[in-house]
């Protein structure tokens, strides 16, 4: 499966000496034996111009000019190259590294091609060859000293002290040559002549033959075996064309002892040429080294690689290798097949799973694959989501270790394997919901619950913000299970489960303790009336029918609300609170809520009673209708009305309107009441045209609940016509927030009015979310600007601005004005001389009853002139 790592790793291990460089001749890596041979480290060659890292020692410019010449055919041909003899000074280990020491290189420069068949790397390969340079010095001065001998011996001025000290010089020279040769690293031996016989062979030659007796023997005479497998092919080449012969691997069969089995050896070999003084090759010099024992340890490597790749893949596992030093990531197709892909559709990078990663799992991914490159763990395990092909995400558990550092502990390798563990995270997703959510309603189930809880009030606790717990008992729901059967009650209780949770923001926690007790946990509350406004909501939702298949079932709930921390500092005190609150909440008579604080019971309970009297407001005559005076700017004079309710209580005297609509909105009671306004509106509004001989237009608000909850046929419009008056008798006064959320139903009930006469005012202009696409859509007649921009008009230049801003644009599109809250002369006369149209305020009049506007209007007389 890794075919390039484990190269990569054997060139690595191999003792004879690599250097990669890119075309343009930088480094870009070498094995660990030219490190050594050339003795500097990695750091010092990484990404450096080949002859500038090399410059303070390789001085000899006929040896770079070699170098430079080697490269350039390189490049030229694509073809390999050598350098016959080069020398080189090393740094000397031995003397830290100051000394040099002479050196001599043979050197082979390969070039890698890519698809293109451009050149993408040159592979460097010297190859020491000092001791053969010292062979071949020593076998001159030998030759230089017989040479010396002879003329001397024949000489009649010869002097046998002469004589006795050459003789010296010449046994030396030979003992030194003879040490040398037979010490030479690997086999080495010398042959002449295209016959091949063999003049000198090492002991490291004869023990690779066989020990065989080789010296004055033919090479096909004593190594027949040799001949058909392409050696001697090679020897003639060399000796033909005097160029040297570098071979790595090469195979042969040999019998490794006399008469016994053949074998394979495998063995680097070098054959160069020795060169005569005329120029003639008559003899080859042949050296190399027996790696056969390299080369099964290479196979057992292979071959073991295999089988962990079988074995690991027949688990179902993926593979990954990741060379840190060249960035290339091998992934087995397994690895790919996991996610979706073909073998060929995924590179060989890092990124192809970097970018795959979930981007909620990439941080803490990358950071424990960081701590392993670091050292700081053994291995890196980590369970992360990877994008599939067909859009999916997987879960998958990836496991690694750096099998390979430097020197420096920095991380060269990095395998892996990745396991598809989709099925057990869904199982676990299953065992934890189980354990987690009720399977009835899918809510979360007590256990739950009570960890949502602790650290609610652990969060409310350090942020300092408020946090509610509401407990509520379905009441009445055990008659509902015994009458209609536990089928029907169990539908009852999802349908339930769906309308509390429609109660509640998301970030809200709604659970099922058991039975027909529910909890909602309201983390981050604002407000105490927040917590209400949630306990209403879930009691209305609740009071709506339940529809169980062909029966239909009613049934209320009690509410308890405690609040942390006003009420309690533990989960426990909350859950005892709650409980307790609900139980005063049943015993108050049902379908209610109830506060466990006295003082928010006593607020809970005075709005319930407040809410429960309003019931009955309208049928003991406790509300009234209040008329306020509309006024022409510019005579002053009274021109129409707004209809104001009022409720005057028994025991509490005037209620503000400000604290009963609301009520009457969440209860549903403000059709009835509006429905009432409107009548008692439209009967001054005849009566007062009557008496007056003109048509007096009378403003009636309308609250958004009324058009949500209104029928089909508009009681509003049966009323008018039933009475015989005009649409123009009655001005609708809605908010901005109507026109913006208007339903289809909404605009055609808009569009009614229109068609019939009825004139729109928006009420309170300026403070909601309008536009003017919305006032030119609905056809508007009036724009009310509220009271907040009138009342400081005369002191504030902004807010004068904006209601002149107002009167310009709503004039401009047809529309008049109408501007509330007046209570000064000045302000009065900033709007006038703005062109408001109309005022109202209490600069005119407070809102009156009908019989006190009607003495308004019998004067008829002029505000303000």
């Amino acid at each position: 499966m890794h075919e390039a790592p484990d190269f990569a790793a054997i060139v690595d291990a191999s003792p004879y000496n690599y250097l990669w460089l890119s075309p343009d001749l930088r480094i870009l890596g070498a094995n660990a034996a030219y490190l050594r041979a050339s003795g500097r480290p990695l750091e010092q060659l990484a990404g450096r111009d080949v002859f500038d890292a090399f410059s303070p020692d390789l001085n000899d410019p006929e040896g770079v000019n070699l170098l430079r010449a080697s490269f350039a055919r390189v490049l030229e041909t694509r073809q390999p190259d050598t350098i016959a003899l080069l020398k080189y000074p090393i740094p000397d280990p031995a003397q830290g590294g100051k000394v040099l020491t002479e050196r001599y290189w043979s050197i082979v420069h390969t070039p890698l091609l890519d698809a293109r068949g451009e050149v993408s790397c040159i592979v460097q390969n010297p190859i020491d060859v000092t001791e053969l340079y010292t062979l071949k010095k020593a076998l001159r001065a030998a030759e230089q000293v017989r040479d010396f001998r002879f003329r001397t011996e024949g000489s009649i001025f010869t002097r046998s002290r002469e004589l006795e000290e050459t003789n010296r010089m010449l046994d030396a020279k030979l003992n030194d040559l003879r040490r040398l040769f037979e010490q030479a690293p690997g086999f080495v031996a010398v042959l002449r002549g295209p016959e091949f016989i063999f003049e000198l062979a090492n002991e490291a030659y004869q023990r690779l033959v066989g020990q065989r007796e080789l010296v004055g023997k033919a090479f096909r005479d004593i190594l027949p075996e040799l001949g058909g497998q392409g050696f001697i092919e090679i020897m003639d080449e060399v000796l033909r064309t005097g160029k040297a012969f570098v071979g790595r691997g090469l195979k042969a069969v040999l019998e490794r002892e006399p008469g016994g089995p053949k074998s394979d050896i495998y063995i680097d070999l070098m054959v160069q040429p020795i060169t005569d003084p005329d120029g003639t090759v008559s003899n080859l010099f042949v050296q190399g080294h027996d790696i056969t024992a390299q080369k099964r340890a290479e196979d057992d490597l292979r071959i073991s690689n295999e089988r962990w790749k079988l074995a690991i893949e027949g688990t179902g596992d993926g593979v990954w290798d990741w060379d840190m030093q060249t960035g290339e990531v091998c992934y087995s197709p397994r690895w790919k097949e996991m996610i979706g892909y073909a073998d060929n559709e995924i590179g060989n990078t890092v990124v192809e799973w970097r970018d795959r990663l979930h981007p909620e799992d990439a941080m803490a991914t990358l950071a424990a694959l960081q701590e392993c490159l670091d050292g700081k763990v053994s291995t890196f395990t980590d369970e992360h989501r990877l994008h599939c092909k067909d859009g999916c995400w997987k879960w998958v558990m990836a496991r690694a270790v750096v099998v390979a550092r430097d020197e420096r502990r920095r991380p060269l390798r990095l395998t892996g394997t990745m396991t598809d563990i989709s099925a057990k995270k869904e199982s676990d997703e299953r065992i934890w919901r189980d354990a987690n959510f009720d399977t009835l309603t899918g809510l979360p189930n007590r256990r739950l619950f009570r960890d949502r809880l602790d650290q609610e009030v652990r969060k409310a606790h350090r942020t300092g913000v408020q946090a509610a717990l509401l407990f509520i008992d379905l009441d009445r729901f055990k008659e509902v299970n015994d009458l209609l059967g536990h089928d029907a009650g169990d539908l009852l209780l999802t349908q339930a489960a769906r309308r509390l949770s429609d109660c509640v923001r998301e970030s809200d926690t709604v659970a099922r303790l058991g039975g027909d007790e529910f909890t909602v946990i309201v983390t981050e509350l604002d407000s105490v009336g927040h917590v209400e406004v949630i306990a209403k909501k879930i009691l209305d939702a609740l009071d709506a029918p339940f529809h169980l298949g062909n029966e239909v079932a009613y049934v209320s709930g009690s509410v308890g609300i405690t609040l942390y921390p006003n009420d309690a500092s533990t989960p426990e005190e909350l859950i005892r609170n709650a409980d307790q609150a609900m139980y005063a909440a049943k015993a108050g008579g049902r379908d209610q809520f109830s506060f466990f604080t006295r003082s928010m019971q006593e607020h809970a309970h005075a709005r319930l009673r407040l809410g429960g009297d309003l019931r009955n407001a309208l049928r003991d005559g406790q509300l009234r209708v209040y008329f306020q005076p509309v006024v022409d700017m510019h005579s002053g004079r009274i021109v129409k009305a707004e209809a104001l309710l009022r409720w005057l209580h028994p025991t509490l005297g005037p209620v503000e309107p400000a604290e009963f609509i609301p009520l009457a909105e969440e209860s549903g009671m403000i059709n009835e009441i509006g429905d009432w306004v409107f009548r008692q509106a439209a009967d001054c509004a005849l009566r007062w045209s009557k008496e007056l001989g003109v048509p007096f237009q009378v403003g009636v608000n309308k609250s958004p609940v009324q058009f949500l909850t209104q029928s089909r046929e508009d009681s509003w419009m049966s009323y008018l016509r039933g009475r015989g008056m005009p649409g123009g008798s009655i001005t609708i006064e809605i908010t901005e927030g109507l026109l913006v959320n208007a339903s289809s139903a909404i605009a055609d009930r808009l569009i009614e009015y229109r068609d019939a006469g009825i004139e729109l005012a928006i009420d309170d202009f300026g403070t909601g979310y309008s536009s003017l696409a919305f006032l030119k859509k609905f056809d508007v007649d009036y724009l009310k600007i509220d009271q907040s921009f009138v009342h400081d008009i005369a002191v504030d230049e902004s807010d004068r601005a904006i209601a002149e801003s107002m009167i310009v644009m709503a004039h401009r599109l047809g529309l008049k004005v109408i501007a509330e809250g007046i209570e000064t002369r000045e302000q009065c006369e900033l709007l006038r001389d703005a062109g408001c149209d109309f005022g109202q305020g209490f600069l005119y009049a407070a809102p009156a009853p009908a019989e006190e506007f009607e003495r308004m209007l019998a004067r008829r007389g002029a505000f303000m002139q």
